[in-house]
């Protein structure tokens, strides 16, 4: 057991049985909902890791449970799978905070090269509701994803800088290797494109953030940065 576990909500019995059964051969902790009912109270009791959701389920369909999730219990990750041909649906789980989709009827190889995708790609992200991380110098709206600074200044973010500084104040006093970075915040492995993504970002965040705040990064020479708390 790889010690990750995955909802999945499918009303479906045989899909339902063969993802769980396909997943729990990879090696997951398996849950299982067979209506959106059980999957939200599965979601607000089990530490779960990843949620696979139908779109069409009863009770709480997949986009009323995105909705859901994220004012409950953000956080967490989510692929929805949808039917062949139904770009409406993909488009709109998307724009409702799904992670990513598969589409039915999808091949085993996929589905598990997409969890792992996914499953790289969040870890690190706040489970809970945060509306704002205090660091010297001001603070980090959440909801707005802007910095407020003790100066009055308030200075909006980039999706980029915003999630590279969270993931700095998430992981205080250790070195974070470039790679990790790239992996975590941009979703891919280093590239000759991406080498200096990592410097050009935390080059224009610390700008936005202050002096103050700029002092506690850390250049570790050949192992990554730091956040010094």
């Amino acid at each position: 057991m790889n010690g990750r576990c995955i909802l999945v909500a499918e009303d479906d019995t045989p899909i339902r049985i063969a993802l769980a059964d396909t997943l729990q051969g990879a090696g997951y902790c398996v849950l299982v909902a067979e209506d959106g009912q059980k999957a939200l109270e599965l979601l607000l009791s089990k530490p779960i890791d990843l949620a696979l959701l139908d779109v069409n389920m009863p009770h709480i369909n997949g986009f009323k449970l995105l909705r859901i999730m994220e004012r409950e219990c953000p956080g967490i990750p989510s692929i929805i799978l949808t039917a062949h041909g139904e770009e409406k649906e993909r488009i709109k789980g998307l724009e409702l905070g799904a992670d990513d989709y598969v589409v039915k009827p999808f091949s085993i190889a996929e589905l598990l090269a997409r969890i792992t995708a996914v499953l790289r790609r969040s870890a690190g992200r706040p489970r809970t509701a945060i509306e704002a991380l205090h660091y010297p110098g001001g603070e980090l709206d959440a909801h707005t994803r802007s910095v407020h600074r003790e100066d009055g200044c308030t200075i909006p973010l980039s999706e980029r800088e915003y999630e590279l500084f969270r993931y700095f104040l998430a992981h205080p006093n250790r070195i974070i290797p470039q790679e990790e970075m790239l992996i975590r915040i941009w979703g891919s492995q280093s590239r000759a494109n991406q080498t200096r993504a990592v410097a050009v970002t935390l080059a224009r965040l610390r700008e936005k953030l202050g002096p103050e705040a700029a002092a506690h990064f850390e250049n570790v020479r050949g192992r990554g940065y730091k956040w010094n708390a």
